[in-house]
């Protein structure tokens, strides 16, 4: 075997005799191999930035977007040319050991031009990961690090962003609606029952922001209840400052990093939704929540590219430098998916992955603060209650007016909230916990002149009596709490219809034509209202609803009708009598206008009975209702023969109005048998 010793003394010499024999170096400049007093450094411009391309990333069997950029310098740190420098594999993923695609530099040994720069180019494996190569002048060595990423990284990256976005927003969805179906009626009691206190109306408003998982969710429920008569606004601004603060809560939770046991949640919850009944919605709950905590993992690796990228953290370092931007860009964000929650819950996840510092944060929490509230401010106009509009109106007022005292401030809240923590997330959940705390403290005592201002910003219109009052789309995911608010639409129902019934008579006794009108003009809204309540049931009927609330569903369909039926028989038959009676200026008997005035006061104690029971749902009443309907028929009976009594007499009243005295009274029958069968539809819901 040959041996060299020269040569091995000195291995730079051995190196460019090779690379000049393979004709990989070619210069007509005197080659300087080595020098004792050079210094090898990563290459900056005039500017003195960094252009070395050390620390990038690329697509993996690509060339790097920048090329290997160093700089030799002599003793004084002039730039030293044609200095040999070569360019070396020092690691790579260990899966590129066992394929064809290694890593590649383009030129391994270059020599420096005038300005003392060497440059090559590196085409990285096949295989995602880090890699390094190592770079060398006579004694001095650098090394370079890259990350390879996956081909088309970028898609990856969308995909993920939105994956996790959907996770989040569907798992929220889904919790809440569990958590909704738990609660049940209760939770409406507990608004109208511990809201009339400003205080306990913070509390209550925290804790059914835990229950929903969303401020946008409670407030939207409470414009929902004040549209339907169930809350006023002096009960709803408390709950919605402790809203805010409960929606905070959530933020805190992402903190804790429990995100690494998702999984095991969603496992969890589905075990529980499939294998125990009595705790489904438990387990509903669970599973959706652990999708929540499983998006926000997603986030954290679908961005982890991009922190290898200057210009995305140049983008959210203008935040910081400009908080308007800031603001703006959270507040449209948060309106687009209808949930502040999944705006912080990214924060963080940047926060995780170190793209986000404090000062770009602090304005997106403003941002997504102010954002949160226009999709109470829409679903508030959506009604024609004006109640539903002032609520709506309170919530956006409230953060416009703490994102105006709170930006001129933004640089002493941001080193204030620094204080709290040292992880980053936990300072960014922090600040957001702090933010909502001042808005409560601040606007707690002023509710009652804060009252004042809405009253006279938003005041009362005239109210249309054709629409429900009660119904509202955004509660048919709490059945419970829907089939409740349908109770009282159709009680409502009842109680026009028995107007109806009762002002029949009046016009009958009286000869009112425009009272007749005025019968067959409400028969529309009663058909409007009919249509309205029986889609509304059909809609809750095909959400998973409990068998008692399925029994209940299905009595007020039966009870709508029968309600339906007494109106439409006041508007077309006895409407019609009355106008025979005027037209035709007909004069009835005085007993039998007594047994027409008698038979309808039973009938409508009997419907007024029924609509009691309904009201509680009132077994006790309903079985009275019930008995009706037999005594319905015999009185009904009693009266025919009292009339052909008459008619045998030749009495001459009764002869002229024969038709219309059995035609009345049986309608009134008619009205009784349908009033007595809200009795029975309530018997058999109970």
């Amino acid at each position: 075997m040959l041996n060299f010793p020269f040569l091995k003394r000195y291995p730079v010499i051995l190196l460019l005799l090779l690379n000049l024999g393979f004709g990989q170096i070619t210069s007509h400049h005197s080659v300087v191999p080595y020098f004792k007093g050079i210094h090898l450094s990563r290459a900056k411009d005039i500017n003195n930035l960094d252009i070395s391309g050390d620390n990038q990333a690329g697509e993996v069997g690509r060339k790097l977007p920048k090329p290997i950029i160093v700089m030799v310098t002599d003793e004084k740190g002039r730039p030293k040319a044609n200095v040999l420098v070569s360019f070396s594999v020092l690691s790579e993923p260990r899966e590129n050991l066992y394929s064809q695609n290694r890593l590649t530099i383009t030129q391994t040994s270059v020599l420096t031009d005038e300005k003392g720069y060497a440059k090559t180019e590196v085409i990285l494996g096949k295989n995602p990961g880090e890699y390094q190569i190592l770079a060398q002048a006579g004694e001095e060595r650098l090394i370079f690090s890259f990350t390879g990423l996956v081909r088309r990284f970028y898609l990856f990256l969308i995909l993920g962003l939105a994956g996790g976005l959907s996770f989040f927003l569907f798992g929220l969805y889904y919790g809440t609606k569990g958590l909704k179906r738990l609660a049940g009626n209760r939770l409406r009691d507990v608004l109208f029952n511990l809201t009339k206190n400003r205080f306990l109306g913070v509390l209550v408003g925290i804790g059914v922001t835990l229950i929903l998982q969303s401020s946008t969710a409670t407030t939207i429920l409470l414009v929902v209840f004040a549209a339907s008569g169930v809350l006023g606004l002096t009960q709803s601004l408390g709950v919605i400052l402790g809203a805010d603060i409960g929606t905070t809560l959530t933020a805190q939770i992402l903190t804790l990093q429990i995100f690494d046991y998702a999984i095991l949640l969603v496992i969890i919850g589905f075990i529980l939704m499939h294998t125990l009944p009595k705790i489904k919605d438990i387990g509903q709950a669970i599973f959706g929540f652990g999708l929540v905590f499983f998006s926000i993992k997603m986030v954290l690796e679908a961005t982890q590219p991009l922190k290898y990228f200057p210009a995305i953290e140049k983008f959210l370092v203008a935040f910081g430098k400009m908080p308007w931007l800031g603001v703006i860009t959270a507040m449209l964000f948060t309106f687009f998916v209808r949930s502040s929650a999944a705006t912080i819950g990214i924060v963080i996840g940047l926060a995780f992955a170190g793209l986000m510092n404090l000062n770009s944060a602090v304005p997106l929490i403003l941002g997504a603060n102010l954002g949160t509230s226009f999709s109470t401010l829409l679903a508030g106009y959506r009604f024609s209650n004006v109640e539903a509009k002032r609520v709506a109106a309170a919530h956006t007022i409230f953060k416009l007016i703490i994102v105006v005292i709170l930006y001129p401030f933004i640089s002493p809240i941001t080193q204030l909230i620094s204080q709290t923590a040292g992880s980053l997330p936990r300072q960014i959940a922090n600040g957001h916990t702090m933010i909502n705390l001042f808005a409560c403290i601040l606007f707690l005592p002023l509710l009652k002149p804060y009252e004042r201002f809405l009253i006279r910003l938003i005041p009362e219109t005239t109210k249309a009596t054709g629409k429900p009052k009660y119904l509202s789309k955004d509660l048919l995911d709490t059945p419970a709490v829907a089939i409740a608010q349908a109770s009282r639409e159709v009680a409502r129902m009842g109680d026009i219809v028995a107007a109806m019934f009762k002002k029949a008579l009046d016009a009958f006794l009286h000869n009112d034509k425009d009272l007749r009108k005025e019968l067959i003009a409400t028969d529309d809204t009663v058909d409007a209202l009919e249509e309205a309540i029986t889609t509304y049931l059909t809609q809750i009927g095909q959400s998973e609803i409990s068998p008692e609330l399925s029994r209940k569903s299905l009595a007020l369909l039966y009870i709508v009708d029968d309600l339906e039926h007494i109106g439409d028989i006041v508007s077309k038959s006895i409407a019609t009598y009355i106008k025979k009676k005027i037209d035709l200026n007909l004069s009835f008997s005085q007993e039998g206008l007594a047994e027409i005035t008698q038979f309808h006061s039973e009938v409508a104690e009997v419907l007024n009975t029924a609509l009691a029971a309904l009201a509680g749902w009132d077994t006790k009443l309903a079985s009275e209702v019930n008995k009706q309907r037999a005594i319905g028929n015999e009185r009904l009976k009693e009266l025919h023969n009292r009339h052909l009594q008459r008619l045998a007499k030749g009495l001459k009243e009764s002869i002229d109005t024969s038709t219309i005295h059995l035609d009345f009274i049986n309608d009134l029958e008619r009205c009784n048998f349908h009033a007595s069968k809200i009795g029975l539809a309530i018997l058999e819901a109970v």
